[in-house]
């Protein structure tokens, strides 16, 4: 923990120099990877009638069947009630699946790129969670179609759905920079973060209500930091305004995982080249 700090508390001249023109680099680089992002869209959907929409598709089977099967084995209401709740639910842990799995094969993936060309290191995590962005606008016109049918309601709460969004793919970015650079280096990594992907989808609450879960066994909900970016979405779009420690929460760990990546990014990209080659 002390060489953490240590390795963290650099002067302020060092800040000037470098990550204040990185910070700046960056964000003049979102166009580009906006353009490679629509681009990876379209390549991969070419000649298909409906393209990314299929995945939306296959949410709606998915958000059906959770509905049905939640209400009649766990309980917690009726199907058009659940509805709502379960398809956001899914909507948004698909996007946080994706920019953890997408986030740690992006280096890997651009190896070919990384060993021959001087694109910035940026570029590559930026077209990822840009990517993840555009597919996650395309699953959440099911929240309209449920708008449409009367499932979810729509109030001027809906609103403070944005800043959550808006902090969920801001945290894509630093994920994106850690775990690129770790499982670049640790290739079993990738692996080991599907399946903790797939047991975090069963205890956080995407199908099945936080309020369900009492006593001690109420850790799983309150030490969830997923559980958290999921409700400032998901409340907002139905209706309920989250309480504050939930965006307290997930601004400490905005600020907790950048300074993360921070540290990751000045041990190891150096050799970046050399874990993709």
């Amino acid at each position: 923990m002390a060489e953490l700090m240590t390795d963290l508390s650099f002067g302020a001249n060092e800040l000037r120099a470098f990550y204040i023109p990185l910070a700046i680099r960056t964000v003049k680089n979102l166009r580009t990877c906006l353009q490679w992002a629509w681009l990876d869209i379209v390549c991969h959907y070419r000649r298909s009638r409906i393209g990314p929409l299929w995945e939306t598709v296959n949410i709606l089977v998915m958000v059906l069947s959770l509905s049905v099967v939640s209400s009649a084995v766990i309980g917690g209401g009726d199907v058009t009630d659940l509805i709502g709740y379960i398809g956001l639910g899914i909507i948004i842990w698909t996007a946080i699946s994706t920019l953890f799995m997408e986030g740690a094969t992006t280096f890997v993936r651009n190896a070919g790129l990384i060993t021959t060309s001087n694109v910035s290191i940026d570029c590559y995590v930026g077209r990822t969670v840009l990517r993840t962005l555009i597919v996650f606008c395309h699953h959440i016109v099911l929240y309209f179609l449920g708008l449409a049918f009367f499932l979810v309601p729509l109030t001027w709460t809906s609103l403070l759905a944005l800043p959550g969004i808006a902090l969920l793919f801001i945290n894509g970015y630093w994920i994106g920079v850690v775990f690129a650079f770790l499982c670049a280096r640790f290739r079993d990594l990738e692996q080991i973060i599907r399946n903790l992907l797939q047991l975090g989808f069963f205890v956080t609450p995407i199908f099945w209500k936080a309020e369900l879960v009492a006593g001690s066994k109420r850790a799983i909900v309150d030490y969830n930091v997923l559980f958290y970016f999921i409700e400032i979405i998901r409340a907002p779009l139905l209706g309920q305004v989250p309480p504050l420690k939930y965006y307290a929460v997930a601004l400490g760990f905005t600020i907790v995982g950048y300074l993360l990546a921070v540290f990751v990014y000045q041990r190891m990209r150096r050799q970046l080249a050399f874990f993709v080659a």
